[in-house]
């Protein structure tokens, strides 16, 4: 057996103690790394991450930066918008409180009802001076009245609006009726109703109809 082993090796050109110095020698030897294999990982590493990085900064600006209640844009209004939009919200009160007050007698549109609720749309009562409406709505109204032309005497008059009980909440109303269906008065301010309840404290009973057309109408300029 040892002569076939000696045969082979000398067949190869080597005997056994070359051939065990040539694998001892292989053992301690290490094959050189191929040359560059790290550079390609090492640049997909490099653009993921960048992609990671500016992914989260669009996501930041998109979210408002994580915060659960993004504040809101501050928009800045002139004098102008601020004075349109102060009088678009007192309408748009005045319009809900008309609703809840007003509108079974005088109906929403204006046009009042019948012989017995006159209209307010393209009333002189309305236009005329603030005074009026308000004394009417502080202290209802009895006796007849004319309005447009035509003779109105509701049974049992107006009753005064008691639920109207704030000068913020009679001023509201009372713009919003001067204003809408086409009339075309003037705001009334918290200050005229607050005057005219001043004037109005000391009234007991409802206004006679005859006595504030005479007072506001017949003698008026506008």
């Amino acid at each position: 057996m040892s002569d076939q082993k000696n045969n082979d090796s000398n067949h190869l050109g080597m005997n056994d103690e070359e051939m065990v110095e040539l694998h001892a020698k292989l053992n301690k030897e290490k094959h050189p790394p191929t040359q560059g294999f790290l550079i390609a990982p090492l640049i997909f590493v490099f653009v993921f991450g960048c992609l990671i990085f500016v992914c989260s900064i669009q996501l930041a600006h998109s979210t408002n930066g994580f915060q659960v209640h993004p504040p809101q844009e501050v928009v800045e209004l002139s004098d102008e918008e601020k004075e349109v939009l102060r009088l678009e919200r007192k309408i748009d009160s005045g319009k809900k409180l008309y609703a809840v007050n007003c509108a079974s007698c005088h109906q929403p549109s204006g046009l009042g009802l019948g012989e017995q609720y006159p209209p307010l749309a393209g009333s002189e009562w309305v236009s005329a001076n603030p005074e009026l409406i308000i004394k009417v709505i502080l202290k209802g109204l009895v006796g007849e009245i004319k309005v447009k032309g035509k003779t109105y005497n509701p049974v049992g008059g107006m009753a005064a609006v008691t639920n109207l009980k704030s000068d913020r909440e009679i001023a509201n109303v009372t713009t919003y009726v001067r204003q809408a269906w086409g009339n075309e008065a003037p705001e009334v301010s918290v200050e005229e109703v607050a005057q005219a309840r001043a004037e109005s404290a000391e009234q007991k009973d409802q206004w006679v109809g005859d006595a504030l057309q005479s007072l506001y109408l017949n003698n008026s300029s506008e």
